[in-house]
C-alpha cells in the first residue's frame, strides 16, 4: 500500500491523492468489501488486480476508497511486507445488510463518512467549508487555495491539488442535460445518485443542490451522532441546536447540502417520520433544536436496515 500524500496543520490532516484520479465507480465497493473479508491477504497482495478484476491503479484506488468511505481500515504492520486491511465494524455490517450497496440509506451513510473526514481532503473541504452555490472549477480551485493558505497549510502540488478536486466533482455532477452513453464509455459514480451537485455543460458552471432530499430520519440520526459527541457517546437523548446542525463539520447542514430553511424542512419531515420518537424539533423560532435520542453511528445504521427489511416483509 503507498502512503497518502497529506497536509497537517493542529490537529486536522487533510489528504489529497490516494484515487489514482480514478472516482468511485459503480461495483468497486462490493468487489473490495467481498474481497477483503473473504480473503483478505488478496486485496493487498501483489495480485489484487487480478482478485479485483482491474488494473494496478484501479486496485489501489479501490482500496483507497475502501478506507475514506469507513469501509476498511488498515491493520497491524507485519513482519514483512505491507501492511494488511481489516474490515471496520461498519464495513460488516453493510456486507452482512446490504452487500450490493443497493439501499439508498447505505450510499448516504458511505458519503457522510467520506465528507466527514479529512482523509478526502477536498470532499472534506467542499461540503463543509465552501459556501458558493453556483460556480466554475477554476474559482472552486482557488478557493481551496486560499483555505489551505488562510490556515497557514502546506499546499500539495498545484496539480495534485486539481486533480483531486476534479476528482471530487466528478464524483456527484449530474450533467445537465443528461448524457446518453455508454456506461463503459462514461464510468458511473453512485454518489451522483444523491443529486448533490449539477454540472451545466453548455456553461460549464457548477452547482450545488441545496434544495430538500429524501433522507431516511436514520441518516439524519447518523449524520449528528457523527458530528456530536453528545448524540454518539451520550445517554438518554441530546439537544443540538439548529444553528450547529446548519454549522458544524459533519452535521446535516454541510453533509447534504441543505440550505438553512431545506435542513429545517428536512429535519420535519424526519421527526415526521418517525414519530417523533427518534428526534425532534423543540423550542421556539430562534432558540430552535433537535432533540435526538443517543445513539453512535453504527446504531442509526443498524436501526435503518431493521426498519427497512421490517418494511419488506411487510409489503410483501
Amino acid at each position: 500500500l503507498r502512503p497518502y500524500g497529506g497536509v497537517r496543520k493542529q490537529g486536522i490532516h487533510m489528504r489529497f491523492s490516494g484515487h489514482e484520479t480514478f472516482h468511485l465507480r459503480d461495483g468497486w465497493l462490493h468487489k473490495g468489501l467481498e474481497l477483503l473479508i473473504q480473503k483478505p491477504a488478496a486485496l493487498v497482495g501483489p495480485n489484487a488486480a487480478d482478485w479485483l478484476g482491474v488494473g494496478l491503479n484501479m486496485a489501489r484506488s479501490i482500496r483507497h476508497w475502501l478506507q475514506v468511505t469507513g469501509l476498511a481500515q488498515l491493520g497491524e504492520k507485519g513482519k514483512s511486507g505491507p501492511r494488511g486491511m481489516i474490515p471496520t465494524e461498519l464495513g460488516q455490517l453493510i456486507f452482512e445488510r446490504d452487500p450490493y450497496f443497493l439501499d439508498p440509506g447505505t450510499l448516504w451513510a458511505l458519503h457522510a463518512n467520506l465528507v466527514s473526514g479529512a482523509q478526502a481532503g477536498s470532499w472534506y473541504w467542499f461540503f463543509n467549508f465552501f459556501n458558493l452555490t453556483r460556480f466554475e472549477r477554476e474559482v472552486c480551485l482557488e478557493n481551496l487555495r486560499q483555505f489551505l493558505q488562510l490556515r497557514r497549510i502546506k499546499l500539495p502540488a498545484h496539480t495534485t491539488l486539481e486533480r483531486d478536486l476534479q476528482c471530487m466533482l466528478a464524483s456527484y455532477a449530474q450533467p445537465v442535460p443528461p448524457k446518453y452513453e455508454d456506461p463503459e464509455e462514461e464510468p458511473y459514480c453512485p454518489f451522483v445518485d444523491l443529486d448533490l451537485l449539477r454540472h451545466y455543460r453548455s456553461s460549464g458552471h457548477y452547482e450545488i443542490n441545496r434544495e430538500l432530499k429524501s433522507v431516511p430520519f436514520e441518516l439524519v440520526g447518523y449524520s449528528l451522532a457523527q458530528a456530536f459527541t453528545s448524540v454518539s457517546q451520550g445517554t438518554g437523548q441530546a439537544d443540538i441546536r439548529l444553528e450547529e446542525a446548519q454549522r458544524q463539520p459533519g452535521a446535516p447542514g454541510r453533509v447534504f447540502a441543505l440550505s438553512p430553511e431545506t435542513l429545517f424542512d428536512t429535519l420535519l419531515a424526519a421527526e415526521y417520520e418517525c414519530g417523533g420518537k427518534a428526534l425532534h424539533i423543540s423550542g421556539l423560532a430562534g432558540e430552535r433544536a433537535i432533540r435526538v435520542i443517543c445513539r453512535s453511528p453504527i446504531q442509526w445504521l443498524q436501526d435503518y436496515y431493521t426498519r427497512m427489511e421490517k418494511e419488506e416483509k411487510h409489503a410483501a
